[in-house]
């Protein structure tokens, strides 16, 4: 029983060794973004409309970003989405000022809720407002190019279920800067 003890003992001062250096990483500063472009909704055939919206980030490891987004969709027809989701970003390399462009991995999920005119029923000219929701998830691909130490740009094309596309730019400002370069 003594010697189970001291084996336990032993095993939880090595990895509490081992998660020290893990846990004090540096993590990049939170990031507030605005984000404009374009998106698609496949029916009969595409429909695109203009996005633009906003969010936050906040690293929880030096790579692994979470945080909120909320965007609005505006199209033809009166055609109208608002979408809230919550987003994951991988940064395949560290964003600690070594190099001006971060590839990263984002995926979201959330809730859409959309608007539009349609038709009250056959031989019927009137229009009347439908409105719906449904849940929406995305995944792609995108890099953010810095403009300096607070301020970025990042093109970002998404893959998803409602909307289907998602082209679109991000500028986003780390209120903090980025880190100075530093070693691993």
């Amino acid at each position: 029983m003594r010697s189970r003890i001291l084996t336990l003992l032993t095993i939880v001062a090595v990895l509490s060794g081992m998660l020290k250096p893990l846990l004090a990483q540096d993590r990049p500063a939170p990031i507030v973004e605005a984000v404009v472009g374009g998106s698609g909704f496949i029916d009969e055939a595409w429909d695109y409309f203009t996005t633009v919206g906003g969010g936050a980030r906040w690293f929880v490891t030096p790579r692994l970003a979470i945080g909120p987004e909320v965007s609005y969709l505006s199209g033809t027809f009166e055609a109208s989405s608002l979408i809230i989701t919550g987003n994951i970003t991988f940064d395949f390399i560290r964003d600690d000022g070594r190099s001006p462009v971060v590839p990263y991995l984002a995926a979201g999920g959330g809730y859409l809720r959309e608007q539009t005119l349609v038709g009250t029923g056959p031989g019927s000219t009137a229009l009347r407002t439908f409105t719906s929701g449904e849940v929406t998830a995305s995944g792609g691909i995108g890099a953010r190019i810095a403009l300096g130490s607070h301020v970025f740009v990042a093109p970002e094309f998404r893959l998803g279920w409602e909307p289907e596309t998602r082209m679109a730019v991000t500028i986003g400002i780390r209120p903090g800067g980025r880190h100075p370069n530093t070693n691993d």
